[in-house]
């Protein structure tokens, strides 16, 4: 009896023995599988030229040491693949390459989680080398933001937005739904260029595409309503809420009521500046311009950057006519010398002034002549101040010039070419005398 109890406990020594054997050679292999693979594709991958023997060593390593390294995975074996995909020509053999790529990112998945980053990347790669597949690309790289959270990557949220749009082309999404991804994606990006990390970096040089995507949609008014009123009902008084609806809004909605209604909640729980002025707008777009004046002016009241206040008065001098409006814009050269359009404006309100200026004189012709030549060089002005606005004070130039009298219809008031002229009315100016 003892013999045999002897007997047993050498043959366990001898089985630990060969188990720790063979687990010091399983570990000799992927360490020398490891370093062969790493250093060729160090020297490789440049090129992108990997050779069979970098294959190989990839090979043992990825299927008997799956746990050995995460860059065997991505970037290591993704970036080889992809070299041979891009090189081949065989569809065959290029759809093998595609299929082993997405098995890697399984793989890498199995073995160290984080699936809600690596999905994403999935999904990008498969966008990017098989366009066709849009459908799933989208699957994997929305699953991929809505898990990930302001941490989304740039790229995975670029690719999305891309396929979305993809998908609404082919029928396959609602237009609200790719504005929905749009205003989900730029709120990341916009957390994270406030954040001013690597991803807000990428978010940033990719903002002009993820725009550009955007409008490729062509969203009206009542797409853009049927975002954010959900979101208004759901939280009427949250700050954030109200100043997305009023920035996406502002430009071509102004006159919805849903704009009108956050506009005003945002006034009452942040009064500033821009809420002032948002409001204004609103009532412009509304045709209610003397309650558009009155926020203007406090807006004003408000503001401290000049050149902002001067956009204000300009606008402030298109919404109303005469003296008052030539006052306002007179107030927006004072804070920017550089608005040719509030020169426009001026000109514009002189030309409007004509008949009722001109009315009861004891020489109408020439009071509206006198007119005319003033608000011909408001145009000249404009053009000095800003080139941006050259083409517009042209054509207004040019129209009030058809209205000029030639020198021998002039001389028979007695006046000549380039004598000094005073223009009456409210308008108060000097100008000289012109002819066609």
């Amino acid at each position: 009896m003892k013999r045999i109890i002897k007997t047993f406990a050498t043959v366990a020594l001898l089985s630990s023995g060969f188990s720790l054997c063979a687990q010091e050679n399983a570990d000799t292999f992927c360490l020398q599988n490891q370093a062969i693979y790493q250093q060729r594709y160090k020297n490789e991958n440049a090129s992108k030229n990997f050779t069979p023997e970098t294959f190989k060593a990839w090979r043992n390593l990825f299927f008997s040491c799956p746990t050995a390294s995460k860059n065997m995975y991505v970037p290591h074996g993704v970036t080889m693949f992809t070299a041979l995909y891009q090189k081949e020509n065989d569809k065959a053999k290029k759809q093998q390459y595609l299929d082993t790529i997405m098995m890697i990112y399984d793989r890498r998945i199995e073995n160290f989680g984080e699936e809600s980053n690596y999905i994403g990347k999935k999904g990008a790669d498969l966008f990017i080398l098989d366009a066709s597949q849009y459908e799933k690309a989208y699957e994997y790289c929305k699953k991929s933001i809505d898990a990930m959270g302001n941490n989304a990557e740039a790229k995975t949220m670029v690719i999305c937005l891309q396929t979305a749009v993809k998908k609404f082309q082919n029928g396959t999404m609602e237009k609200a739904e790719v504005i929905a991804l749009y205003q989900q994606i730029t709120d990341i990006c916009k957390y994270n260029i406030e954040k001013g990390n690597k991803n807000g970096q990428a978010c940033e040089k990719q903002l002009p595409n993820i725009e550009q995507m955007f409008l490729s949609i062509k969203p009206d008014c009542n797409d853009m309503v049927a975002l954010f009123e959900p979101q208004f009902n759901a939280d009427p008084t949250n700050p954030e809420v109200l100043k997305k609806i009023t920035d996406n809004l502002s430009k071509d909605c102004a006159s919805s009521d849903l704009y009108f209604k956050a506009a005003i909640e945002l006034d009452k729980i942040e009064p500033s500046a821009q809420s002032k002025r948002a409001i204004g707008d609103m009532y412009v777009a509304k045709k209610q311009v003397s309650k558009a004046l009155d926020y203007y002016k406090e807006s004003i009241d408000m503001e401290e950057d000049a050149s902002k206040k001067a956009n204000v008065y300009y606008k402030m001098a298109y919404n109303t006519s005469g003296a008052t409006s030539v006052g306002y814009a007179h107030k927006a050269l004072a804070l920017n010398p550089n608005m040719g359009a509030a020169y426009l404006i001026i000109a514009s309100k002189y030309v409007e002034s004509i008949n009722s200026c001109t009315s009861g004189a004891e020489f109408p012709e020439l009071e509206k002549w006198k007119i005319y030549w003033v608000a011909y060089d408001m145009c000249q002005n404009a053009k000095a101040a800003d080139a941006s606005v050259a083409s517009q004070a042209n054509s207004y130039a040019a129209s009030y010039k058809a209205h000029f009298p030639d020198a021998e219809l002039l001389f028979g008031y007695n006046v000549t070419e380039g004598t000094k002229q005073t223009v009456g009315c409210w308008i108060n100016m000097t100008t000289t005398a012109k002819v066609k």
